[in-house]
């Protein structure tokens, strides 16, 4: 019989229990308001866009087991990762000894500190938040030399233009860190990495160089990341290490609506498992073993209010229950839920294509100079997308296949002006057959309509919205404000002298600009584009102020409202939206020739083997088209974004003289796709394969074109 003493005992057990978890609901919830009133500004500088509870479970899930006793977050925020790793760890009985934050922002550490300490940790660990720049070295005085069991964190994304002349510092920060903490291999390749990576790089790429270094040997990194870690070409070092460094285990990805609502691309989870330094010494080329990773695709369906994975895997952890079905070799199908295998070795040969000539790769892959065995790569080498792998016939040779770089098609971005609020106009009629009366932007005053000369004048094409008037004939509205042979009176000082040195002929001098384009050009050089404190005249806008020049023995003065020479890129054989909704379709620049805005990506060739129509025939085959379904990065809402990089890497056929000639024919007019899928899949699969077998092997490519863009586009809506 239960004592009455024993029966209140276990009340009051209980309802410790109930007050404990009411107070760490609450500490939870004081932690998201705090999130939510940061300042938009403060945010977007220093990155703080949170993980949350759900998704940290998640990730806690994957990268916690029995021997983690030692966690760090360098980019800790207000602590969701670490809330989470330190219940998961708890939750299974594991014993933490340090429980390590590091945090910039003062009032953001301090919220981190009052929370883990009111959060269940187990056993009397005192967590211990370090308020400082994680980039400084003596911020990393304190921490454990010896690294950590798991580095878990969310790296912050702020775009190198948000940086304000940070980066520098951030990698030389960086570079001393590398310097103080590794030695052998390890500083070898750290070093290499940092001192290479590009300096268009968005602050998440240092910031996990810096992650994965504190991870002790045998150890685990978990991220929080965007799925361009593997498309953007500034990511390459990060792709690099995860292969040299560590042993991939999971990627673990999001679709829509995708676990951060207002995300503009994809999230991945990523876990991995650091190398010994012996391992880790050997180049990646002349890898013979290749452990295969898993990446797993959790669709909206897998979720439920309380948990993102509660509706696919029943119990209180649901989270754990996820993880065990990763780990086991044997997975049975569960709701929402979507594995595949991940080659590293695939992955490594399309970065080899991608990143062969940087010197960090040169650096640190001298086995193949070397004659070494392994995976060998080069330039004329393409890897397929993992997408499509399973659809090719055994009988494929992979020597069929070419990036498009190396097949002398270019790829690139249209036009970018650095202000289209200055340089873009709007056509609103002619006062005369040499003057054409526009509207300026409303920066400028609303509707103000400015007379300028018709020679200054160049039609773009600027938005999707225009494409359907355009192909019908009609010309986007939008021109470009071409100023290139234009004047300000009080420059043409500076263009008279360089002349008189270069003895030009006064016919061979830009025009002075017509009084009321002069007025609208100096009242542009005053106008402050931006907000608050980041906001710039235009003249020192830093895309703008790159214009100006001196003039020189070969050449006359340029000011910062004469846009630089158009490039073929910007006036390209064809082109296709980088921010595409439905299907990729590839577009011809033609009737007329039009320049192309950097919305667009676009493509062009100097081999005059090629025309117009021979080149948008090949990429608007059913091959390419299925390519770059599979290879873009898919966006937040369902949409999809082709960038240059992607499309240079792109695979296509090794098409010879008479194969382009065909196609140039077959391409006129648009109309005979049947036969240019023949052509271009003719010379993917070989010659033995016959006109049925080509058109079932499109049918095939267009089914699984259409359902990744309906896998990407699912819940969108």
């Amino acid at each position: 019989m239960t004592s009455i003493g024993g029966t209140i005992r276990t009340i009051w057990q209980r309802q410790s229990t109930v007050r404990e978890y009411d107070a760490h609901i609450a500490v939870r919830s004081e932690a998201r308001a705090f999130e939510e009133a940061l300042p938009a500004s403060q945010r977007k500088e220093l990155g703080q866009f949170f993980t949350g509870m759900p998704l940290g479970r998640v990730l806690a899930a994957l990268a916690v087991d029995a021997g983690t006793q030692c966690i760090l977050d360098p980019m800790a925020g207000s602590g969701d990762l670490l809330d989470a790793a330190s219940e998961t760890a708890s939750t299974r009985g594991t014993r933490l000894l340090r429980l390590h934050a590091i945090e910039v922002d003062e009032t953001t550490a301090a919220m981190c500190e009052s929370r883990l300490r009111r959060v269940p940790i187990g056993g009397d660990l005192v967590p211990r938040i370090i308020c400082g720049d994680a980039f400084q070295p003596a911020t990393h005085e304190t921490l454990s030399d010896s690294g950590y069991d798991l580095v878990i964190t969310n790296p912050p994304y702020v775009r190198y233009q948000s940086l304000n002349g940070r980066g520098s510092k951030i990698r030389s920060g960086l570079s001393e860190i590398v310097e103080k903490r590794l030695s052998g291999a390890a500083q070898e390749i750290w070093r290499s990495l940092t001192d290479g990576y590009s300096g268009l790089a968005d602050l998440s790429v240092p910031a996990w160089l810096l992650s994965a270094l504190l991870v002790r040997p045998e150890g685990r990194l978990a991220l929080v990341v965007p799925a361009t870690w593997r498309s953007r070409a500034y990511a390459d070092v990060i792709r690099y290490l995860l292969l040299r460094c560590f042993r991939l285990e999971l990627v673990i990805e999001d679709t829509q609506p995708g676990w951060f609502s207002d995300a503009l691309v994809r999230t991945h989870l990523i876990v991995a498992r650091r190398l010994p330094d012996a391992e880790m010494a050997e180049p990646v080329s002349v890898r013979r073993n290749w452990p295969e990773a898993l990446w797993v695709q959790v669709a909206p369906e897998a979720a439920c209010t309380e948990s993102l994975l509660g509706a696919a895997f029943s119990g209180r952890q649901p989270e754990d229950a996820f993880a065990a079905w990763c780990r086991n070799s044997v997975r049975p199908e569960v709701l929402g839920i979507r594995d595949r295998a991940f080659s590293l070795e695939e992955e490594w040969v399309a970065l080899r294509v991608q990143a062969d000539a940087r010197p960090w790769v040169k650096s640190l892959e001298p086995a193949r100079a070397n004659g070494s065995a392994g995976v060998q790569s080069d330039s004329t080498t393409a890897s397929v997308p993992e997408a499509l792998r399973d659809l090719l016939p055994l009988s494929f040779d992979g020597c069929a296949l070419r990036p498009l770089s190396s097949a002398g098609i270019h790829a690139g971005q249209g036009l970018r002006t650095g202000c289209n609020r200055f340089f873009y106009v709007k056509l609103i009629g002619d006062e005369n057959d040499a003057v054409m009366r526009v509207q300026t932007d409303p920066v400028f005053g609303s509707g103000r309509v400015v007379p300028v000369p018709e020679n200054t004048l160049i039609p773009v094409l600027h938005r999707q919205a225009d494409l359907e008037a355009w192909r019908n004939g009609i010309l986007p509205a939008t021109r470009v404000l071409d100023l290139r042979r234009a004047v300000l009176p009080e420059d043409m000082d500076q263009v008279y002298e360089a002349a008189a040195y270069q003895l030009l002929h006064s016919d061979e001098l830009p025009a002075i600009m017509p009084d009321e384009l002069a007025a609208h050009v100096r009242a542009a050089g005053e106008t402050r584009i931006g907000s608050g404190e980041n906001a710039k005249p235009i003249p020192e806008m830093s895309a703008v102020r790159t214009n100006a020049s001196a003039g020189r023995k070969s050449a006359l003065p340029r000011f910062w409202y004469m846009l630089p020479d158009f490039m073929p890129r910007h006036l390209p054989q064809a082109f296709v939206p980088r921010i595409i909704h439905g299907a990729p379709q590839v577009y011809a620049n033609a009737s007329p020739v039009i320049l192309i805005d950097a919305n667009f990506s676009t493509f062009w060739t100097e081999d005059r083997g090629w025309t117009v129509a021979g080149l948008t025939a090949l990429l608007n085959s059913s091959w390419c088209r299925a390519v770059m379904e599979a290879t873009g990065t898919q966006l937040g809402g369902g949409a999809l974004k082709l960038e240059a990089a992607h499309l240079r890497t792109m695979a296509v056929p090794h098409l010879d003289r008479e194969a382009v000639a065909c196609l140039n024919d077959a391409g006129i007019g648009g109309q005979d796709s049947r036969l240019c899928d023949r052509i271009v899949l003719q010379a993917i699969l070989g010659n033995q394969a016959s006109d049925s077998d080509v058109d079932a092997f499109v049918e095939r490519l267009n089914e699984r074109r259409a359902a990744l863009g309906a896998g990407r586009q699912r819940g969108a809506a």
